[in-house]
């Protein structure tokens, strides 16, 4: 009997909550080590994304994308890293800017660019986990 539904349908409600959850424990990870720990918030939204892109790469292969298959997992591994590293590079460019120069709160500016690099995001991982 054919499936009604493919494990591809749900795949962008998927991903929204899990780009939404990592978002939160990006955010979240941030205001402690910048508020508490009192780290500068560059340094600290690095390590943010660190903590949240293991949460990220593990519910995103298996739950988003259905992609249980972990002899493909260390290639997967190396293909994401390299584009959050990119995501990385880019949203920190990007939060220094929108701080230092636009004046604009740091915990603003992350989530307003978080929203934005998960659309590019999305597309790629598709693809990374198609693999």
């Amino acid at each position: 009997m054919y499936a009604i539904l493919s494990k591809n349908d749900f795949q962008i409600p998927r991903f929204i909550l899990v780009g939404t959850f990592c978002s939160g424990v990006n955010v979240c990870t941030l205001y402690l080590l910048t508020q508490v720990a009192g780290i500068w918030y560059l340094y600290s939204s690095a390590a943010a994304f660190c903590i949240s892109y293991a949460v990220s790469f593990t519910l995103q292969k298996f739950w988003t994308f259905k992609n249980r298959g972990l002899q493909t997992a260390p290639k997967q591994l190396g293909l994401h890293l390299s584009l959050q590293l990119g995501n990385l590079a880019l949203n920190t460019v990007l939060i220094y800017i929108l701080v230092t120069y636009a004046g604009v709160w740091y915990l603003a500016a992350q989530v307003s660019l978080d929203a934005t690099i998960s659309i590019e995001n999305f597309i790629l991982s598709r693809r990374i986990f198609a693999v």
